[in-house]
């Protein structure tokens, strides 16, 4: 019978030759550059999504602060106007009027302080001019 002449014919490679050992050094210098590229992408990729959500929850915790406070603030104006009365308030929401009443207070006070200081630096320039 005829032996298969195609398998003979073929060249066996020597895979311990210093072309392939080139070649191999190559390929994997390459292949690793790429998945050092890949996972540097990848972490990136990973931060920028991170410093996204830290975003995204820093803007939601301001508005929830500024929900509070217009509330708060709408809450002040119908107790102000008399359509709410103060029986009608629960005892957190007293409390949490007092709180902003004080804090009301104390920057009015703080800016009137300023404004008298300003007037004292006023009046000493227009002293020290004339």
């Amino acid at each position: 019978m005829k032996e298969n002449t195609q398998h003979k014919s073929l060249v066996q490679i020597n895979e311990n030759g210093i072309f392939c050992k080139i070649k191999k050094f190559f390929k994997d210098l390459f292949n690793r550059n790429n998945t050092a590229t890949n996972y540097a992408i990848a972490k990136e990729d990973k931060s920028i999504v991170e410093s996204e959500n830290t975003k995204n929850a820093f803007m939601e915790s301001i508005k929830n602060i500024e929900d509070e406070e217009t509330k708060l603030l709408k809450l002040q104006k119908q107790y102000r106007s008399g359509e709410i009365k103060e029986e009608e308030l629960t005892e957190k929401q007293v409390n949490s009027l007092c709180a902003l009443y004080d804090k009301q207070i104390e920057n009015l006070r703080k800016s009137n302080e300023t404004r008298k200081q300003k007037l004292l630096e006023y009046r000493r320039k227009l002293q020290t001019d004339n």
